[in-house]
């Protein structure tokens, strides 16, 4: 029997939903908890971003000011060192001045203070008060020059009020001369005077508003310990927090503080995240009352089912017996299973058996009726009727006359008789109808919730009944769909005729399939898979139509993104090279059938990569970017901007004239545009820069023309382009291929040169002031062996360009240590020294110095007789490996020449970090020495240089005697040049030297 829910069971459900309504909220202040928490750990690390990026500002100008400083108050070395070359007398004083001050712009006076007193100043116009001024007496500079004067180094005064007006510093270079006796004397001063604002100009500190920022350079003064503002934005007003970067300088540090405008904190941005955390806190609470409510709802129905429940199985246990006295079919049997009794409804007339049959049934048992399996069922349901009083669930099937049936059948014990044994009702009914429902109940069922929506409609088209799926996809709920046509989620992108042709074909061949575009209930279009088959009644006519909805929006858009990754460029979206031959192609064709014209317009960024290495990939992916974006706005439509990779692009102009010359006008046109706008300023991380292009044209009419030819072509052109100077244009000319196929072939004769050994060495003599030989420079020849001697200026580039010069260079050198082992063997060359050339390439081998050790191993040669020539440019890139290697051979006694020294960076900062045994000045400034004052300024400039750095001199280019004369009397220490003798192969230059030691022994 059942029996009602019992109160402790209805305790438990109501207990929980007391405790839940505590639930939004504690939801409410955990999460504003977590909101704080969150806000402020996010401003906490906006904050140390933001000094993080002050920081390194900080560097940068804090790096330019110490730069620009040093770089001003060098030029009081220079000035002590002419001083002491001239032993205290400087008539000339003025003239040498005046060109420092050009090549120290930062120093706005140089002057010399004999015994401390100001008697020569440059410029001396508005500077007339400073003359006769004795910085030792007086008390502000006095200090800083009598510090000098004790550590015999170079002090830096100030910032302070000049003599001669306005705010400024002052570098003091002490000198000192030997006396008679040879003991060091103080001579006086030699100084630079710095006037402010104007020396910090090239530091840009201005520049820093734009970052956002305010700046103040100060320092602490020595004698007083007060802080001194030497420059501010903010007046005489304090930086909050500031980012504080040390300036080191002689005497004493600067320090520049840098803080933002607006200061560290974000009242607005602290508002703005405190509000949605506030918001999203509101939202969890909302979202937890919602669901305490759902709860509660939840048990409440389960309370009214137990209780309905409870009633329907009180009802259901008065009517029991009653029940079980309503058959189908029935037996009376005994525990044994003996058949006492049976009837057979009136309503299964299939079951009825015959008379005899029905006769024989009583006193039989059941296994005598039923098949085993359904014997063991019913005997098993009698035994658990014996001990529970009924049983009912089991099943059975059966083959009939009609084919199989399936039976339920129910057991009931009678009420005890005890005159006869116990006695069962058994109630067997005929379920076979149900079962089949069932099944295809289940199957509708499970097709009906699937993920593809379904809409069922009646014959005309009205809406009786949707799927959980029909909501998810389209948003309509049932209750709104049910009586409306599916006309309602017509997106508006087919007309009345695309429908009226689906439902005919429904009509005519009851189903049809196909993509339709739809529109959501939020009004969002998307593409649907649509199918529709119509359900025919037992007539033929139409009852329903039974409509599945797949919404394919992610397959589209894959579609779409596998189309975009294999036609178009990831960064730009412009089309790949792909999609561009295959519109050249395409294009190809219809130029050819229209009798027009098209163009390619190869373009490439000049020093792209430039900017790519020095400011990183993402600032160079942002300007590719906008780029893209320049070209596609000066196209039409029908044009085509594809990027083939890195800073390529390609323009394919379409529907060109026919006329040559009208096309090519309206491609000029094009690209005069094109470098127009690319040419304009890129706003990047808050900087500007430039960039131009260099642009190669090619025109095109289909006739026996291929994409490939035709990519190769503008190809050509944009790299003749790139030779004539960049930021232009050029169209092919077939002769551009016959320079390119020179250009290979030239590349393949110097491969074949190297290893048919076609080059040599020439030497040219390098002389002291007496015009001794103190050694040679090696020079490459190439002797070609159709083309006789082909000059260094038409190979070495290419070699250079092509990595050649690494092989080049080793032979090189393994023949110069050679031939310096060989002179080793002779009395009168083994003192002689061997320049050898270096390149930057060859140099920047990370085995460069082991393979230079291996060398003068294998040849012998003395380390210290090798001097290896470098040049300026190969110092600007990684100046610590640059120094390292320097180091380390020097260590073997390798010497180190600067060749062309002045015509580079010419930094003096390096130059006093740099390993160097000796300066070569260009022959471009001896060349013209003689007339032009810049290039004998230079020159004496460089002497004075090296003399100050204990370094060596040496010039080339030397080709008349008055060049000669004059650099002997500035005090070069060696010369190289026509002047003595052109470069010369080995025999003829021993030949040079024998006959001048001839000469030189007559002499004597």
């Amino acid at each position: 029997m059942l029996t009602n829910p019992s109160p402790a069971k209805t305790a438990s459900i109501t207990r929980p939903l007391r405790l839940a309504r505590w639930l939004p909220w504690a939801t409410l202040v955990v999460s504003l908890l977590m909101s704080v928490y969150v806000t402020l750990e996010l401003d906490k690390l906006r904050r140390t971003e933001d000094r993080q990026r002050v920081n390194a500002l900080a560097a940068d100008h804090a790096h330019a000011i110490q730069v620009t400083l040093e770089r001003t108050l060098s030029a009081t070395y220079a000035l002590a060192a002419l001083i002491r070359q001239s032993r205290g007398s400087f008539p000339n004083f003025p003239a040498v001045a005046e060109e420092m001050r050009a090549v120290y712009p930062g120093a706005s006076i140089l002057g010399l203070a004999p015994d401390g007193i100001v008697r020569q100043v440059v410029p001396l116009a508005g500077n007339e008060r400073s003359i006769g001024f004795n910085a030792m007496q007086d008390p502000v500079q006095g200090p800083e020059a009598r510090q000098a004067i004790r550590t015999k180094q170079l002090t830096l005064a100030g910032p302070f009020n000049l003599v001669q007006g306005g705010l400024g510093a002052v570098g003091r270079q002490p000198i000192y001369l030997k006396n008679p006796e040879g003991n060091l004397e103080f001579w006086g001063f030699a100084y630079v005077v710095m006037r402010f604002p104007e020396a910090l100009s090239s530091a840009r500190l201005d520049g820093l508003a734009t970052h956002g920022l305010n700046y103040e350079l100060w320092r602490i003064m020595p004698d007083s310990g007060a802080r001194q503002t030497i420059a501010s934005s903010v007046g005489s007003n304090r930086l909050v927090e500031p980012v504080e970067r040390e300036i080191n300088l002689p005497n004493g540090d600067w320090i520049l503080s840098l803080a933002p405008q607006q200061g560290w904190t974000d009242p607005a941005g602290l508002a703005r995240k405190f509000g949605m955390g506030v918001a999203v806190s509101l939202l969890l609470s909302y979202l937890s009352l919602v669901l305490v409510r759902l709860k509660r709802h939840e048990k409440g129905l389960e309370l009214q089912v137990q209780k309905r429940t409870s009633q329907i199985f009180t009802a259901q246990n008065k009517l029991q017996a009653t029940l079980d006295a309503i058959p189908d079919l029935m037996f009376e049997l005994d525990l044994e299973g003996i058949c006492h009794d049976y009837h057979v409804p009136s309503s299964a007339p299939y079951l009825q058996p015959s008379l005899d049959e029905l006769k024989k049934s009583v006193g039989r048992h059941v296994g005598a009726l039923l098949p085993p399996e359904a014997t063991a069922k019913v005997l098993a349901s009698l035994q658990q009727a014996h001990h529970s009083g009924r049983s009912d669930g089991q099943q059975f099937q059966m083959e009939m006359s009609h084919g199989t049936a399936w039976f339920d059948i129910s057991v009931a014990a009678k009420p005890a008789d005890p005159d006869q044994s116990q006695r069962f009702i058994v109630l067997a009914r005929d379920v076979t109808n149900r079962k089949q429902t069932e099944t295809d109940l289940r199957v509708a069922a499970t097709a009906f919730d699937a993920h593809e929506g379904m809409a069922i409609t009646d014959a005309n088209k009205q809406i009786i009944k949707v799927n959980p799926a029909f909501t998810e996809i389209t948003g309509y709920s049932q209750e709104e769909a049910l009586g409306k046509s599916l006309n309602f989620l017509n997106s508006g992108r087919h007309d009345t005729a695309f429908y009226t042709q689906m439902w005919q074909t429904v009509i005519e061949t009851n189903s049809w399939r196909g993509e339709i575009w739809n529109r959501r209930r939020n009004g969002d279009i998307y593409p649907d898979m649509r199918s529709v088959t119509a359900v025919r009644g037992d007539g033929g006519l139409i009852t329903h139509f039974v409509n599945t909805f797949s919404d394919i929006t992610q397959r589209k858009a894959t579609e779409d993104e596998i189309r975009k990754l294999a036609f178009y460029d990831a960064l730009t979206q412009l089309p790949n090279r792909r999609l561009l031959q295959e519109r050249l192609r395409v294009s190809l064709t219809s130029t050819a059938r229209n009798q027009q014209r098209g163009a390619l317009l190869f373009i490439d960024l000049d020093n792209f990569k430039t900017l790519n290495d020095t400011q990183g990939h993402d600032v160079g992916d942002l300007l590719l970017q906008l780029v893209a974006q320049r070209l596609t706005e000066c196209v039409r439509k029908a044009d085509t901007v594809a990027r083939l990779g890195g800073d390529e692009f390609v323009m394919m102009l379409e529907e060109l004239s026919a006329d040559p010359a009208l096309a090519a006008a309206h491609v000029t046109h094009v690209g005069e545009k094109v470098i127009d706008v690319l040419n304009r300023p890129y706003a990047l991380v808050g900087r500007e820069f430039h960039i131009t292009p260099s642009i190669g044209i090619t025109l095109y009419d289909g006739q026996a023309q291929t994409s490939d030819e035709l990519l190769k072509q503008a190809d050509l052109a944009m790299y003749q382009a790139k030779a004539a100077g960049r930021n232009t244009m050029l169209f092919y000319d077939p002769e551009m291929q016959a320079v390119v196929t020179q250009r290979v072939a030239l590349e393949a004769d110097i491969r074949q040169g190297i290893a048919q050994q076609q080059f040599l060495l020439h030497y040219q003599p390098q002389v002291d002031g007496a015009n001794n030989v103190l050694g040679v420079e090696a020079l490459l020849r190439w002797a070609h062996p159709s083309n006789g001697m082909v000059a260094p200026s038409l190979f070495i580039p290419l070699a250079e360009e092509t990595g050649l010069i690494e092989p080049l260079g080793h032979w090189v050198l393994q023949r110069a240590c050679s031939q310096l082992a060989e002179w080793a063997q002779h009395p009168t060359r083994a003192a002689w020294t061997l320049a050898v050339n270096v390149s930057a390439r060859q140099f920047r081998q990370a085995d460069f110095v082991e393979d230079v050790r291996q060398v003068l191993r294998d040849t012998g040669a003395n380390p210290h007789r090798l001097k290896l020539e470098l040049t300026e440019t190969m110092l600007l890139t990684d100046l610590d490996d640059t120094i390292a290697k320097m180091n380390l051979l020097q260590a073997q006694g390798v010497g180190f020449s600067l060749d062309d020294f002045g015509t580079g960076y010419s930094s003096l900062a390096y130059l006093k970090l740099l390993p160097l045994d000796q300066l070569k000045i260009d022959q471009s400034f001896v060349r013209d020495l003689l007339n032009d004052p810049n290039d004998a300024a230079i020159a004496r400039t460089v002497i004075a240089l090296a003399r100050s750095l204990g370094l060596a001199v040496i010039a080339e280019g030397v080709e008349t005697p008055a060049q000669h004369a004059f650099l002997l009397r500035e005090g070069c220490d060696a010369y190289q040049g026509y002047l003595f003798t052109p470069p010369l192969p080995v025999d003829a230059l021993e030949a040079w030297a024998e006959s001048r030691e001839v000469l030189l022994t007559q002499g004597a």
